[in-house]
C-alpha cells in the first residue's frame, strides 16, 4: 500500500476535506448502529447490509452522493476490519471520529496511470472527484 503526503491547492484541499467528512460521517453511522447492540438483541448489520444502506442513503441525500462512493465504502470496510480486530482481541473498540482530529480517507484500487512521478521525491496523484 502506498501512502502519499498531499500538497493540494486551496480548491483541492476543500474537496479533500469533503471526502474526509463523508468518510467520517459513514464511519460514525456504523459506530452508532453498533453502539445500540446488547446481548439478547438482533445483531447489528454487517458490511454487506451497511453497503446496501449506504446506497439508499446516497439516493436520498445529494450532498453524500456528490462524494466518491469508493471512499465511503472503504470507510465501511475499515469499520468492519476494526470490529474484527476488536473481537479478535488485538485492538480496542471502534469509537467516534471527530472533525479536525480524525481527518483522512483511503482510496483503494489506484491505477498506475493515476500516479505520475515528477521527480525522485514528488509525484502527482489523481484523486476521484478532486483531480
Amino acid at each position: 500500500m502506498s501512502r502519499f503526503r498531499l500538497t493540494p491547492t486551496a480548491e483541492q484541499e476543500a474537496r479533500l476535506l469533503v471526502h474526509c467528512a463523508h468518510a467520517r460521517f459513514v464511519w460514525n453511522l456504523a459506530v452508532e448502529q453498533h453502539s445500540h447492540w446488547r446481548p439478547g438483541r438482533p445483531l447489528p448489520p454487517g458490511y454487506v447490509e451497511q453497503a446496501r444502506q449506504l446506497t439508499e442513503i446516497r439516493d436520498e441525500h445529494a450532498w453524500l452522493r456528490e462524494g466518491s462512493v469508493t471512499v465511503q465504502q472503504q470507510a465501511l470496510r475499515d469499520f468492519a476490519q476494526a470490529l474484527r480486530s476488536f473481537f479478535g482481541g488485538t485492538h480496542g473498540k471502534p469509537t467516534w471520529r471527530r472533525a479536525a482530529v480524525h481527518q483522512g480517507f483511503r482510496q483503494v484500487a489506484v491505477r498506475p496511470e493515476h500516479v505520475r512521478r515528477l521527480n525522485r521525491r514528488r509525484a502527482a496523484v489523481w484523486v476521484p472527484k478532486v483531480g
